[in-house]
């Protein structure tokens, strides 16, 4: 009988604890785990390790790339399971480019996550669950749930603090930057505050995490905790850059572009802006236009082709100088500057600005639900639609950008487009003629195009005009 008595209160301990702490450190086990391991239990479909992949994607964890597809396709699979982590990385994933943005499901899927009938996320964070605690950090920092869910800094911040004692890397980061940029209240002084910040993504830094590469560089081309190193501000943009985060890429393209910390590279900025396509096409487009226009307004660049359409000319003069970069070039920010929330979000790697398509405080009501579409998005390569849309496919075929290069199609794009008025499009067709890529050289049509572009106002084609009236002319 007292045997018995022993073991019923052993197991009613045992019982205690499993209920109570059973899955306490579940979140733990994951991100204490490989890539392997949580490949594995991916794909024996254990919804929590599908989510926490997809965040290890997401985050280019564990010395991953970030990669954004196989997140996306991951949450899915989680979220179909009707698991909370899942919910939360599919909202997570809408919050920008390229999934996103789509404040509709970034709302529907936090809210899914945070509403979960049983509690678990909530409950889980009360165990201390790392990736639990870090769920609701950023759902407090979220915007995007008013009325249903106001902004708490203070709470996000205690959840980010719970998860980075535990290892998460991910909330580590945004913990540094609640400190380094004074988002909340804090007994300690700036100064302090701003060293701890920067301690912290520099521990974060040696797990080679790419949101912390891009952090730091920030910290020392702004001269914030550290003293100001353009050349150190280089290296650690370009390492987040080569792991695949968006907004290092495109501040390598102007690195190169306006020669930053060197003379200007004008092929290396068009490979960075190149790899930003695949996270914020609109803007990298933008600035691939706008280094592949200096790379043909290159003077040695128009010089080479002329010598072939030209009759030899004695002493022609020296080829033109490269334009000067504006003094005192600094890189631009690339985050939005538009903000709808009550505190600087475009701070955090996880804070996001939108063109709204809808209203934030829009209510989810029967007369107004939130439609559920779990289609991959299209925008992740999608050329731009419009009365633009023949001439940037054109330029797509020119350059090789997505795809092989093919002059004949390009020229018959630029033609379509160029019926429409397109002055870009008449230089690009003076700029064929010139260097006979897909027609033959001729320089009388390559002329006409580029007076018909300088009329329309094209500025890159007056230049060339000019320079080709000025060598035509000795």
């Amino acid at each position: 009988m007292k045997n018995l008595k022993i073991f019923l209160y052993i197991l009613s301990i045992i019982t205690f604890k499993q209920v109570h702490f059973g899955n306490e450190t579940v979140g733990k086990k994951w991100i204490s785990s490989s890539t392997e391991e949580l490949m594995e239990a991916s794909s024996r479909n254990d919804p929590y390790a599908q989510a926490c992949l997809a965040l290890m994607y997401v985050h280019g964890e564990k010395g991953n790339k970030i990669d954004h597809e196989k997140a996306f396709k991951l949450a899915l699979l989680s979220s179909e399971s009707d698991h909370w982590l899942g919910h939360f990385a599919l909202g997570y994933l809408y919050r920008t480019g390229p999934i996103g943005p789509d404040i509709q499901k970034v709302r529907n899927y936090y809210l899914k996550s945070f509403q979960d009938q049983d509690g678990k996320m909530v409950k889980l964070a009360a165990r201390k669950d790392p990736i639990a605690s870090y769920a609701l950090g950023e759902i407090f920092t979220a915007d995007e749930l008013r009325p249903f869910v106001l902004p708490d800094l203070k709470l996000a911040y205690r959840h980010y603090e719970i998860s980075t004692e535990q290892g998460f890397v991910p909330s580590s980061i945004q913990m540094a930057l609640f400190k380094i940029y004074s988002l909340i209240d804090s007994d300690n002084s700036q100064i302090n505050e701003i060293k701890e910040g920067i301690e912290i993504l520099k521990s974060a830094v040696a797990q080679n995490s790419p949101a912390a590469h891009h952090y730091i560089g920030r910290a020392y081309s702004e001269g914030l905790g550290v003293e100001k190193d353009m050349e150190m501000a280089f290296v650690h943009f370009q390492e987040a850059a080569n792991r695949g985060f968006g907004e290092s890429q495109l501040i390598m393209a102007d690195f190169y572009g306006q020669g930053l910390i060197a003379a200007p590279k004008i092929d290396m900025a068009i490979r960075y802006a190149k790899l930003a396509l695949k996270s914020d096409y609109k803007r990298a487009q933008k600035k691939l236009s706008e280094y592949e226009n200096k790379r043909d307004a290159l003077p040695e660049n128009i010089d080479s082709h002329l010598q072939s359409v030209l009759p030899p000319v004695p002493e022609v003069g020296p080829p033109l100088p490269s334009p000067p970069l504006p003094e005192g070039a600094i890189i631009k920010n690339p985050v939005s500057e538009s903000s709808h929330d009550g505190f600087d979000s475009k701070l955090l790697p996880s804070g996001f600005s939108y063109n709204s398509k809808t209203t934030i405080g829009t209510q989810i009501t029967e007369s107004n639900p939130v439609k559920e579409d779990n289609s991959p998005p299209d925008n992740i390569t999608i050329l731009p639609s419009g009365p633009n849309m023949a001439r940037e496919k054109a330029k797509s075929y020119y350059w090789g950008r997505g795809r092989d290069k093919d002059y004949d199609r390009a020229y018959n794009l630029f033609l379509e487009s160029a019926s429409d008025g397109d002055a870009e499009s008449f230089r690009y067709l003076g700029l064929m003629h010139l260097t006979g890529k897909g027609v033959k050289k001729d320089l009388n049509i390559s002329m006409e195009w580029f007076e018909k572009a300088a009329s329309g106002g094209d500025g890159m084609a007056l230049k060339y005009l000019e320079r080709l009236r000025d060598i035509m002319a000795k």
